[in-house]
């Protein structure tokens, strides 16, 4: 019979609330029943593996249940801009794990980098209020912004940008893009951005400079695609004066919307809908005409395309699949592990990634600390390595 121990309840109920967990939704995730999950939160008595399975599931130590004090009480974890209809979005497990994961990422660094005597500071810091036209300024400014980069970057070659300022840049790809756009969180010293890499190309570049927003007007939190509030609206404004200038797009001289339309669309990569708020905005389309576009050009999509994206995102998100099948097991394998370091490195970053290396090499961490902070079997370390060469600072 399988030993049963005695846990504190008080930290089961509470690991579960922190992530927004319902009794049931927690039991299905669990694979328990409901009464079960109630049970354990009523007794404390369960047995070591389901003590280490509610701990996976609620992304916390096992140590954290023999707890004999009291949890805190449990705080709003983040500002979530997303509304549906006036209400607030409650946000997922999904999300709250993604970001307490990006945050810890973040206060590993800041420890490492007081040992190494490392300046991580955000030169472009704010935490006073400042006019839209400021921030846009300050954005043009500290990323250096031109015509070329606007028409020619993709979201890695910003993602290095933004990583220059000493700005924690991570993807997420386990959440759908309905759920959760991107998520920003100020501060004088790596603050973090996230963004979806599940989205298209031209989204992403849209999510980095909205989350770069909200770093810049000191507002911290999530945006997804029902954007109502303020903050979220000034934001939305900067990140698409940023990628359609108004200077430039009054300079076309024609009197055909839809020429105008094409020509914007072409001329600057940022998807259809950006476009179309952004010349309603600056009051070359009207608000019928709007409606009339949208319903032309964005909500009358071909289903075929939106599918093979779809089709393509989750490709991306789990990149042995396109590793191709070898005869020859020793190269299939090395595939595999560059494929793998090449995920690691875009889904935490070069600067993450950098400073962490930097740790092993000054013995501040060894091993298995490496492979355990990357997320990544020890095999693919020398694949890491070999990749983030030339860049390492």
């Amino acid at each position: 019979m399988t030993e049963s121990i005695k846990i504190n309840p008080e930290w089961i109920i509470w690991s579960r609330k922190s992530l927004n967990y319902t009794l049931e939704s927690a039991s299905k995730k669990l694979k328990v029943q409901e009464s079960t999950l109630s049970k354990w939160e009523e007794t404390g008595i369960l047995t070591y593996k389901n003590m280490n399975k509610l701990a996976k599931v609620y992304d916390v130590s096992p140590l954290l249940f023999l707890n004999n004090t009291p949890p805190p009480k449990i705080e709003q974890y983040v500002k979530d801009y997303r509304t549906m209809n006036d209400k607030r979005i409650l946000s997922s497990p999904e999300i709250l794990k993604e970001i307490k994961h990006a945050k810890r990422k973040r206060l590993l660094l800041l420890e490492i980098a007081d040992k190494l005597d490392k300046d991580l500071s955000f030169k472009y810091y704010q935490n006073e209020n400042k006019s839209k036209t400021k921030i846009v300024e300050i954005i043009r400014e500290s990323l250096d912004i031109n015509a070329d980069k606007l028409n020619n970057y993709t979201t890695d070659d910003w993602i290095k940008q933004f990583e220059a300022l000493n700005i924690l840049i991570f993807k997420f790809y386990n959440i759908k893009p309905e759920d959760i756009n991107g998520y920003a969180f100020n501060n004088q010293y790596l603050p973090i951005i996230g963004i979806n890499n599940r989205n298209s190309e031209i989204e992403k570049i849209y999510s980095l400079f909205n989350e770069y927003a909200h770093l810049l007007i000191s507002k911290d939190g999530i945006s997804g695609d029902y954007n109502t509030q303020k903050d979220e609206r000034l934001c939305n404004s900067i990140a698409s004066e940023i990628m359609l200038p108004e200077k430039e797009i009054k300079k076309i001289r024609i009197a055909n919307i839809n020429s105008v339309i094409r020509i914007v669309s072409t001329r600057y990569n940022v998807n259809m809908e950006t476009v179309l708020y952004r010349l309603r905005n600056l009051n070359l389309l009207t608000d019928e005409q709007l409606e009339e576009q949208l319903n032309k050009r964005v909500y009358n999509s071909d289903e075929e395309a939106i599918e093979q994206e779809d089709t393509q995102s989750e490709l991306l998100v789990d990149n042995t699949k396109l590793v191709k099948k070898s005869t020859d097991k020793k190269k299939n394998n090395q595939k595999r592990l560059k494929n793998l370091a090449s995920r690691n490195i875009n889904q935490n970053g070069r600067l993450y990634t950098q400073i962490l290396l930097e740790a092993y090499d000054n013995n501040l961490i060894n091993d298995l600390d490496l492979s355990n902070e990357l997320g990544v079997p020890h095999s693919v370390i020398p694949y890491l390595i070999n990749k983030i060469s030339g860049v390492r600072r």
